[in-house]
């Protein structure tokens, strides 16, 4: 159910919002500047650099250290075009301008380079790097290495390791490299298959004959993770440079086997794909920020995981001398059960989130849970056990029907979303309304503010249910006591009508249709 933004009470908007800190339509720009009122000690805001730093690579350094590379193209002009920038951060969510890779362009073709990959390997810093013609002159695409003692460099070419007269697919950029036992891979691809081939001890060629084609046509911008046995592949799907109108969005495969095949959450071979945004996407656009796409992971030293990408923001410049202004983002990576990413809580860019290297966790654990109210003893339900959009939310008996029993999921930062078990519906403040009194209805999940809660602790063993988009909190209309009275939003005023008792009943997560993975 979409978001009224002319009802969005912006004083409590954000106030305790972490990942996934923005719905699907709730800071679109010219509504009205959206700023964050949480404590800037414990969060970090999107975008991190800007207004240009697209296509950004990261790396960790021995001493603790993160380092990122980014593009820095404009093929209508070298004049002010940099040589792949250097960003450095020691806690990573602020960052310092080191300077350029390079001293001077490769010279094996004289034009753009993009997409930087780099990895610290063999003693060295190297970096694997897309390299196109520009418009006017000849050459081939592909993708070159280069190396350096340190990562400030100044990074020493070696030239071109594939391009596209290599082999007959065409779309050499977009380099990612894998040390996979001992032996060095370099995935590629840009819209014409997404490939893997093994490398020489020197980095320096690729095998004749270790060709493969892992993913479909649909992809670009590779990067690669492994994690509790599996191979992740993430990759970039869509139009990545037509501003705002862009549709760049992150699919993610896995498998078991390095070499594949990758599929994705539905069981889909990510072969099969070869139409943009055709599969599931893992992270995708909000109201304010479009496009977020092609990034790579790192992990901080609480284990957490980080996606780093680029994206666009609605309230700052579409474009800056005529190239797309496609800013620095950093968002956490959760991990489903099963092993999925979910990338920024709701797999939309967040304005804020909780700073790296800190703890996050939820106060209740995920499980199906009673939603017990403390001055009536009844608990929350979905009135006639209804499975409608809209439907109401109200108090009764308990009676063990699954219109009472709620999945209660974290999704970070402080924030749950709250699924009926009978219905797959979540709870919902209709429109994202600031009216007092408005009643709680069920809606499918769309990830956007008025669909997620906090729960907080009360301090005497019940919680209050507190609205993201609102503020408010959930209540029993009138302090009631009867079966069937409203449960609606109101400002918090600390009585017992106001406070819930969470009673646990399992642990085994419904497979919901709304489940957003």
């Amino acid at each position: 159910m979409p978001e009224d933004d002319s009802g969005v009470n912006r004083r409590n908007v954000l106030k305790s919002i972490g990942i996934g800190a923005l719905g699907s339509t709730l800071a679109v720009a010219g509504s009205g500047s959206v700023s964050a009122t949480t404590d800037d000690s414990t969060h970090y805001h999107n975008a991190l650099y800007g207004p240009h730093f697209p296509d950004p690579t990261i790396h960790r350094a021995g001493d603790g250290t993160w380092w990122s590379y980014g593009t820095n193209m404009n093929r209508n002009s070298d004049s002010d075009e940099l040589l792949v920038p250097i960003l450095r951060s020691d806690n990573l969510h602020e960052w310092t301008y080191v300077g350029e890779a390079f001293d001077s362009r490769p010279g094996w073709t004289y034009g753009s380079i993009w997409a930087p990959d780099i990895h610290y390997y063999d003693g060295e810093w190297v970096m694997f790097y897309s390299l196109s013609p520009r418009p006017w002159e000849s050459g081939e695409f592909g993708i070159g290495l280069a190396k350096s003692d340190t990562p400030d460099g100044p990074f020493t070419d070696y030239g071109q390791i594939i391009g596209d007269n290599d082999h007959a697919s065409g779309g050499s950029i977009d380099g990612y490299f894998v040390d996979y036992n001992g032996t060095p891979y370099l995935f590629w691809g840009s819209f014409q298959g997404i490939y893997l081939v093994e490398l020489t001890s020197d980095l320096q060629d690729w095998k004749p004959g270790t060709l493969q084609q892992v993913a479909g046509d649909a992809y670009e911008g590779s990067t690669v993770f492994y994690r509790n046995g599996y191979w992740y592949l993430f990759v970039a799907t869509g139009t990545c440079c037509n501003g705002y109108s862009s549709t760049y969005e992150v699919e993610v495969g896995r498998s078991t086997n390095f070499f594949g095949p990758y599929t994705d959450v539905s069981g889909t071979d990510m072969m099969n794909y070869n139409s943009d945004n055709a599969g599931i996407a893992q992270l995708t656009s909000n109201g304010r920020f479009v496009a977020p796409a092609h990034g790579d992971i790192t992990t901080d030293d609480n284990g957490q995981d980080w996606f780093v990408y680029h994206a666009y923001d609605r309230t700052g410049p579409e474009y800056v001398d005529g190239v797309p202004a496609r800013q620095f983002f950093i968002d956490r990576v959760e991990w489903t059960d099963d092993d999925w990413p979910v990338i920024a809580g709701d797999k939309t860019p967040s304005l804020q989130s909780v700073e790296p290297n800190t703890n996050d966790s939820g106060i209740l654990a995920d499980g199906i849970y009673e939603i017990q109210n403390v001055n009536s003893g009844k608990v929350m339900e979905v009135a006639d056990a209804s499975t409608s959009d809209g439907a109401n939310v109200r108090q009764w008996t308990a009676n063990d029907c699954t219109c009472q029993r709620w999945w209660v999921e974290y999704i970070g930062g402080g924030e749950y979303r709250i699924v009926n078990e009978n219905s797959n519906r979540a709870l919902d403040v209709p429109d994202g309304t600031t009216t007092d009194g408005a009643s709680l209805q069920q809606w499918p999940w769309f990830t956007g503010a008025a669909q997620k809660w906090n729960i907080i602790d009360n301090g005497d063993g019940t919680y209050r249910i507190e609205n993201v988009a609102t503020g408010d909190v959930a209540e029993v209309y009138n302090a009631g006591t009867a079966d069937g009275d409203d449960v609606v939003q109101w400002p918090w005023n600390g009585g017992d009508q106001q406070r819930w008792n969470f009673n646990f009943i399992g642990g085994v997560q419904p497979l919901w249709d709304g489940r957003p993975w």
